[in-house]
């Protein structure tokens, strides 16, 4: 497993699953719900009407710009450990990581796309523990939700 998720998402340029054992992680295998939180494109912002009484319709200006919303994004990850103490430590040095970004911020990089977002962490839910503690190997999935203030839905490079 670690050939195929090792590099597939950086996060401030690490490795995720590398150096947390995290990835993003689907609900059935037939879902793709983590790229169609991230390749949905952002709502178009409200573009500027003018209503007169005496008129009918609304004035608008000749020139539209088309600008994007800020978006908000949700991915679910897992977390599969060896045991609980490596699970404990894992999930809590990966929650402390996406609260404390770089200076808040997270660069998400999925790099079997090449598409990059920069974001901020919002908050945590779903937590779903999948292999109980106590009697070996231990998983988690729970989703994260993320803000993503400028849109730019561009490839990596460009970012």
């Amino acid at each position: 497993m670690a050939e195929i998720l090792e590099g597939l998402l950086l996060i401030n340029q690490t490795d995720v699953y590398a150096r947390f054992g995290a990835f993003l992680a689907e609900t059935a295998e037939d879902r793709h719900d983590n790229y169609d939180s991230l390749l949905a494109p952002p709502a178009l912002k409200q573009q500027a009407e003018v209503s007169i009484q005496e008129e009918d319709g609304v004035r608008m200006p000749d020139i539209l710009t088309q600008t994007y919303e800020a978006r908000d994004i949700t991915l679910r990850f897992a977390i599969v450990a060896s045991n609980d103490v490596s699970f404990f430590t894992r999930y809590a040095s990966f929650v402390k990581f996406l609260k404390e970004g770089d200076d808040g911020w997270l660069a998400l990089h999925l790099t079997d796309v090449g598409l990059k977002f920069r974001v901020y962490m919002t908050g945590f839910s779903d937590y779903s523990q999948l292999a109980p503690f106590g009697k070996g190997e231990v998983a988690a999935t729970f989703s994260v939700k993320f803000r993503e203030p400028k849109p730019t839905f561009e490839l990596a490079a460009s970012i």
